[in-house]
């Protein structure tokens, strides 16, 4: 069902304002998104929805950023989790806030994972990829870090 007010369009394309990611620090690897967004980050090592960052090796990458599609917003967090499994990279994946509520979640996190959870104190106002005025979701959305801890952690951080 959606939510009353709710304007769908053919925009899948969200870009994160560079001002939000440079919270984070530098990046030398994002498996989601596009040659511009990259090169605004400076981020030098990319994938892109035609090269497919789900079938990329990330191993070799120490941070990675990572603002997946949300309709496979799964897909790259099992991967992320994969990742920092077998390296310990700093990876950071923006997502909706209420996927850490479901038991998918959870699921791909495992037992043992856990994390520190960023949580705006508002909503992000993301750039559209059809060039439309800046814009914020109608729900809200989290920064995720993974650790080696069994744990979540969330700490509020302002726009």
């Amino acid at each position: 069902m959606a939510k009353a007010g709710v304007v769908f369009t053919k925009d899948n394309e969200y870009y994160t304002p560079s001002v939000f990611v440079e919270r984070f620090g530098k990046f030398d690897y994002d498996p989601a998104t596009t040659k511009e967004k990259a090169a605004e980050f400076g981020v030098e090592h990319f994938d892109t929805i035609e090269t497919d960052g789900l079938k990329a090796d990330w191993t070799p990458y120490k941070r990675i950023w990572i603002n997946p599609p949300f309709t496979i917003k799964h897909e790259f967090f099992r991967k992320a989790v994969e990742t920092f499994t077998k390296t310990k990279a700093d990876i950071y994946i923006l997502f909706p806030i209420e996927f850490i509520t479901t038991k998918r979640f959870h699921d791909i996190l495992g037992p043992r994972g856990g994390g520190v959870i960023y949580v705006p104190d508002g909503r992000i106002k993301f750039e559209s990829g059809l060039g439309k005025k800046a814009n914020s979701p109608a729900f809200g959305s989290c920064v995720m870090k993974l650790a080696d801890i069994s744990t979540v952690i969330m700490e509020r951080i302002q726009l």
